[in-house]
């Protein structure tokens, strides 16, 4: 390895360990690579490549090759019902938010994931450009998948509805026009979401704030701060309630409990990986 390599990685390194502290880490979790990975392409030798999945088996968790299920037929169908239920979702007005949106945000990511995320609804951003978590929640929800390990194109990430929920429908190009989705709205909508979760088949579920948390768990009396934490089932799947990236945003604090979460999402998946 070059020195000039040496020092980028010794400098990123830094700035990975940095970003533990910020989150509340008091201890090195896993080794860097996470954040080390998306910039080592232009950094690293292709060998150093071995090096990246050896820390990943420390964690004990497999390679990416492995993390994939072991039927690529049943792959491609499982690819190809969400597409085919992204078309329908296209045409959908079932629920007043098919007629304000500008676009159905479906959902992306692997259709053979382990791991999904499921958030509240799409908001600006995602209604201008059909992608979910894509603004500044977004960008700090991949920090976190990134942290865990993962790439966003490694786990699924979806919402509890499809459509923008709004204040004012009729101002769809109006930034602060967000609103968490009403009850007749999720119970319209979730049954998609259901059908997304059957298809994708998880082993694990991280719902991200209030609104997924009641709108999985109706009967919740819980608050998102009362029952982040603890593991929940649904549909058979392992579920963790956490807070929602948007609320990271407006209180820095809840930082640590989010990767206390996140580390739970980990072990429990390197306990299904051995």
């Amino acid at each position: 390895m070059k020195q000039s390599q040496f020092l980028e990685l010794l400098r990123l390194t830094k700035i990975s360990l940095s970003e533990y502290i910020n989150w509340g880490e008091e201890e090195v979790f896993k080794m860097p690579f996470a954040a080390i990975a998306a910039k080592r392409a232009d950094i690293l030798k292709p060998e150093t490549d071995i090096a990246a999945e050896n820390c990943l088996a420390a964690k004990n968790i497999p390679p990416k090759e492995l993390r994939q299920k072991e039927n690529p037929a049943e792959n491609l169908n499982q690819e190809k019902q969400l597409e085919d239920l992204k078309n329908k979702l296209n045409s959908c007005r079932e629920c007043p938010l098919g007629a304000g949106r500008l676009n159905c945000v479906f959902g992306e990511g692997n259709p053979n994931a382990d791991l999904m995320f499921i958030g509240e609804g799409p908001g600006f951003d995602e209604d201008h450009s059909g992608l979910p978590f894509i603004g500044k929640a977004g960008q700090l929800l991949t920090k976190i998948i990134e942290a865990m390990g993962f790439s966003r194109a490694e786990v699924y990430i979806a919402n509890i509805v499809k459509c923008h929920p709004m204040k004012e429908p009729s101002q769809p190009e109006s930034r602060g026009n967000d609103r968490p989705p009403s009850e007749l709205e999720i119970e319209t909508c979730k049954k998609y979401l259901d059908m997304q979760i059957d298809i994708v088949k998880p082993k694990a579920i991280a719902a991200l704030g209030a609104s997924a948390l009641k709108g999985l768990f109706p009967k919740e009396e819980k608050t998102i701060s009362q029952a982040r934490g603890a593991w929940l089932k649904y549909r058979g799947v392992a579920l963790m309630p956490t807070y929602h990236p948007a609320a990271l945003l407006r209180n820095p604090e809840l930082k640590k409990p989010v990767w206390q979460d996140m580390k739970a999402v980990i072990k429990f998946l390197q306990g299904i990986a051995k």
